[in-house]
C-alpha cells in the first residue's frame, strides 16, 4: 500500500495528525495534504482509498480540453448535492457514464470540480457540499441574557442564558434557557434538543467553549470535555469543533444565534419572568412561531423543509436519554477506598495508591483505571463518613493494614483514657470491615500528640455526652471549644485576684 493510501486509511480510523505522521512515517504536511485532497473533492477517506495511485498523486496525464468536452449540468449537480450520500465524485462517475453512452468526450474529475466551482461563484450560491440533510447540528450559546425578577417583579435577582441548536440544511432551530453555562446545563440542552428534533445528526459542530472543548491548539489534537465526548458516543454522533477564528465553519449557527437573540430575547424584553420555567414555556411558543414562519420570498418554512426533507435522514434516538455524569480523579487510599463527597467506596487492593478516574452519575459511582472500569457502586446520597465496601477487595493477607491492627489501636486508646477507649470501641463496633476505620481511629488518636492526652480525653467525653459523630472535623471543633473555655476561665481567675479601686476613690477630694 502506498504511503498516501496508508495515510487515508489512518485518517478513516479517526487518528490525530501527529499520530498518523508518526505511524506512517510521513511528514505532517502530507497528512494535511491528503485531508485537503478529500475535502476539495467531497470524498470520504474510504472513497479516496478506492482511487488509483495516479489519481491520488495527481499523475493523470493530459486532460481533455473543456471546450471539446460535454459540459456538465451544474444546476442539476447543485440540486443533487443537497441529498445525503451524494458527492461530487459520485456525480462525476454518473456524468462519465452518460458521456460514454452518448459517445462524447468528458471532463476529468479535477476539471469537473472546477466547472462546478465556477458556476457557484458566478451565481453567488452557497455550495451544498457541506449542507446535506441530517448531516450536522450546529450549537452555541446566545450572547444576550434574559433577566429573572423577584416575586414583586421589580428587582432583578438572576439571569438566564440561551442555548441554540440549528440544523443547517433546513435551518430548523431549537432554543432553551438555563441558569448557568456549565457542563451539566450544556449537555442537558443537547439531550432536550435531540428530543425536539426527533433524532441525531452525524456531526455536532460547536464553538471552542470550555463546556465542550478543553484544548484546540493549531496542529495539535483537539481535547474535548470528557462528559461531552461520552454523551456524543452514547448518541452515536461525532463532535467537531470549529477552527479558531473561523466563523464561516459554523455560519448557520452564527446566523441563527443572532436571529434568535433578536426574535426571542428582544421579543421577551418586556416580560418580567420570575422563574426559569416561565421563560422556557414562552420560548417554546416563540420557537414554534419562528420555525413555522415562511422564509422571505419563499412559500415554505423551516418546519416544512425539516419535516419533508430532513427529518427522515436523522439517526433514531436511543431507547433512554443519556444520563449526565461528571468525571473526577482520585487516589486509592491505604484502606483500599477512594473518597468522594465525604464518603468512601472500595477498590480492589491491587490498585492501592493508584490514580483512578471516577464517573459520578445521579445514582452510581463508577471507577476506571486506564480507561477500563474496575468496579461500580451505588452512590451514597445522604450523610457523610459512610463506606461502601466489597469484601473481595480486601485480600486476607493485607487486612492487617500494614503494621496496624485492631488490637494495637485499642491498646493505644486505653493508654490515653477511658473516654477515648469508649469512642474507639464504638467506631469499630459500627464498622462493617475493621480496615475501613483504621485511618479514622489513627487520625483521632494522633490528636493526643498535637494537643495533650487530657485534651483528647476531654474531647471524647464531650463527644460521647453530646452524641456527636466521632470524625476528625468534629474533634477539631470540640477541642477548640475546650481550649476557648480554658482561656476564659483563666482570664476570670486573674480578674478575681486583682486589686481594683472604685470610682469613689478617684472622685474623693484630696
Amino acid at each position: 500500500m502506498s504511503k498516501r493510501k496508508e495515510v487515508l486509511r489512518l485518517l478513516s480510523l479517526g487518528m490525530s495528525q501527529r499520530s498518523i505522521a508518526k505511524s506512517a512515517r510521513v511528514s505532517p504536511h502530507l497528512v494535511v495534504q491528503m485531508r485537503q485532497f478529500c475535502k476539495e473533492r467531497s470524498l470520504s477517506f474510504e472513497e479516496a482509498m478506492n482511487l488509483s495511485d495516479e489519481e491520488i498523486e495527481g499523475r493523470k496525464g493530459k486532460e481533455v480540453k473543456i471546450s471539446s468536452a460535454k459540459r456538465p449540468d451544474c444546476a442539476y449537480i447543485h440540486s443533487e448535492l443537497r441529498k445525503k450520500g451524494v458527492t461530487l465524485k459520485l456525480l462525476h462517475d454518473e456524468y462519465v457514464e452518460e458521456c460514454l453512452v452518448l459517445g462524447e468526450e468528458y471532463l476529468k474529475y479535477t476539471q469537473f470540480c472546477n466547472v462546478y466551482k465556477a458556476y457557484v461563484e458566478e451565481k453567488k450560491l452557497t455550495m451544498h457540499i457541506e449542507r446535506k440533510p441530517g448531516e450536522r447540528i450546529e450549537v452555541d450559546w446566545a450572547g444576550g441574557t434574559i433577566p429573572i425578577y423577584d416575586i414583586t417583579e421589580k428587582q432583578i435577582i438572576n439571569k438566564a442564558y440561551l442555548f441554540v441548536g440549528v440544523l443547517p440544511f433546513s435551518q430548523y432551530m431549537f432554543a432553551e434557557a438555563s441558569l448557568s453555562m456549565d457542563s451539566e446545563a450544556w449537555i442537558s440542552h443537547h439531550i432536550e434538543m435531540f428530543r425536539y428534533f426527533g433524532g441525531v445528526a452525524d456531526i455536532l459542530q460547536c464553538d471552542n467553549l470550555k463546556t465542550g472543548v478543553i484544548s484546540h491548539k493549531k496542529y495539535e489534537e483537539i481535547i474535548y470535555n470528557q462528559a461531552y465526548q461520552e454523551m456524543c458516543e452514547y448518541y452515536n454522533t461525532a463532535v467537531l469543533a470549529t477552527r479558531v477564528r473561523a466563523p464561516k465553519d459554523k455560519a448557520s449557527s452564527e446566523s441563527s444565534v443572532g436571529y434568535l437573540t433578536n426574535q426571542i430575547i428582544g421579543k421577551l424584553r418586556n416580560y418580567h419572568f420570575t422563574s426559569i420555567f416561565e421563560i422556557n414555556e414562552q420560548i417554546k411558543k416563540s420557537l414554534e412561531e419562528l420555525n413555522s414562519k415562511e422564509f422571505q420570498k419563499r412559500d415554505y418554512s423551516r418546519k416544512y423543509v425539516y419535516e419533508n426533507e430532513e427529518k427522515a435522514y436523522l439517526k433514531p434516538l436511543p431507547d433512554k436519554p443519556y444520563e449526565f455524569a461528571i468525571w473526577k480523579k482520585a487516589i486509592v487510599q491505604y484502606n483500599y477506598h477512594i473518597a468522594y463527597d465525604y464518603n468512601y467506596y472500595s477498590v480492589p487492593y491491587k490498585f492501592l495508591r493508584k490514580e483512578v478516574d471516577l464517573r459520578i452519575s445521579q445514582y452510581m459511582i463508577e471507577i476506571f483505571f486506564k480507561g477500563e472500569r474496575i468496579v461500580s457502586h451505588p452512590r451514597i446520597l445522604s450523610g457523610k463518613g459512610k463506606y461502601v465496601t466489597l469484601e473481595e477487595h480486601i485480600p486476607e493477607a493485607h487486612k492487617h493494614y500494614g503494621e496496624w491492627n485492631k488490637e494495637r489501636i485499642i491498646d493505644w486508646s486505653e493508654s490515653i483514657g477511658d473516654y477515648t477507649h469508649r469512642v474507639i470501641c464504638d467506631i469499630f463496633a459500627k464498622a462493617k470491615f475493621e480496615v475501613q476505620v483504621y485511618s479514622q481511629c489513627i487520625t483521632i488518636l494522633k490528636l493526643a500528640d498535637k494537643y495533650s492526652k487530657e485534651t483528647l480525653e476531654s474531647a471524647c467525653e464531650y463527644i460521647l455526652d453530646k452524641h456527636i459523630s466521632p470524625i476528625h472535623k468534629n474533634f477539631k471543633m470540640v477541642i477548640d471549644i475546650i481550649q476557648s473555655n480554658k482561656t476564659n476561665n483563666n482570664d476570670q481567675r486573674k480578674d478575681e485576684g486583682a486589686i481594683l479601686r472604685g470610682a469613689s476613690y478617684y472622685g474623693k477630694k484630696q
